[in-house]
């Protein structure tokens, strides 16, 4: 069953009966996680052959358990499965959309049955097949690390822009310096017509620094000759700019991301332990509830007994 009126706080939601049980178990939660990671290997299978007549019947396979796991979970918490006080809440809707996903694909492809390849409702239907994938992300939630690695990213989305946002004005700064000395060189410079491709403007300067930033690339430059070793300014700056600019952002990204995990972890561990304080106190309520009726019965009989024996 299920606990009717709202939750108090710290209060645990029990549910009870063989569907919950099932849910809960050890064995069903390591079926599904399988049943996902089979679902993966399968698209991939069906990526690569696509004319095999039974990709539809295994994929409508998947999702009627799929859906199945859904709906059993909805009977077994009722409201409480949409309500903003539920930790799996987003776990929740996620799940729905999967399998929302999944009976539009279903209801479309009956609807484009017979339709052209080019037909707005094949295309459709392929963008909807393409939603399929978003079935992987229940991988993330039976893997602990990479759940943790996951919502750290996610966490760290905030400070990761703004780390995008300060290389871009440490490249439009660079960008700069680069075409006002190397983007303005003299035509009869031997390597004017390199520099010039690579420096002429701002944006032309940035996309190269960029480059320089994602995948280091010296050869190109060392391979004009006298370009980098006759202007040793040019030389450090391209150093500096590696090293400080592709492997300090690296280290800053790498940074952030580890920070976010950690505080992610903790986060889970303080909840984990609020949740225990919370069972103990209950258990603790419970014990002392038992053991007054105990001795209210206790009390009650040996009252009877000592009536009995005055009579």
């Amino acid at each position: 069953g299920i606990q009717s009126g709202p939750l108090l706080a710290g209060e645990q939601l029990e549910l009870t009966g063989p569907v919950h049980a099932l849910l809960e178990s050890r064995a069903f939660q390591i079926f599904i996680a399988s049943l996902i990671f089979l679902n993966a290997i399968i698209m991939g299978l069906e990526t690569d052959y696509p004319e095999k007549p039974y990709w539809n019947f295994v994929e409508n396979a998947f999702l009627f358990v799929f859906g199945s796991e859904v709906f059993m979970r909805v009977y077994v918490e009722g409201w409480r499965f949409f309500s903003c006080s539920n930790a799996e809440l987003n776990w929740n809707m996620i799940d729905l959309i999967i399998v929302g996903l999944g009976l539009l694909d279903v209801v479309l492809a009956l609807l484009a049955r017979g339709a052209d390849e080019g037909s707005a409702m094949a295309t459709l239907l392929r963008m909807i097949r393409l939603l399929r994938l978003t079935r992987l992300l229940r991988i993330v939630k039976f893997l602990k690390q990479l759940y943790l690695l996951a919502f750290g990213f996610i966490e760290a989305v905030q400070a990761i822009i703004w780390v995008t946002l300060l290389m871009a004005v440490v490249l439009y700064v660079c960008s700069i310096i680069m075409v006002r000395t190397l983007g303005t060189v003299a035509d009869s410079d031997p390597h004017a017509e390199f520099l010039h491709s690579h420096f002429k403007d701002i944006p032309t300067s940035m996309l190269t620094l960029f480059v320089i930033l994602t995948s280091p690339d010296m050869p190109l430059f060392l391979r004009q000759d006298g370009l980098v070793f006759d202007r040793p300014g040019f030389l450090l700056f391209l150093i500096f700019f590696i090293l400080i600019g592709s492997f300090g952002t690296i280290a800053l990204l790498t940074g952030v991301i580890s920070e976010c995990m950690f505080e992610k972890n903790m986060v889970r561990i303080e909840e984990r332990r609020k949740e225990q304080d919370a069972f103990m106190v209950m258990w603790e309520q419970k014990s002392a509830e038992i053991y007054s009726e105990s001795f209210m019965r206790a009390g009650h009989k040996e009252g009877v007994a000592k009536a009995e024996i005055l009579r």
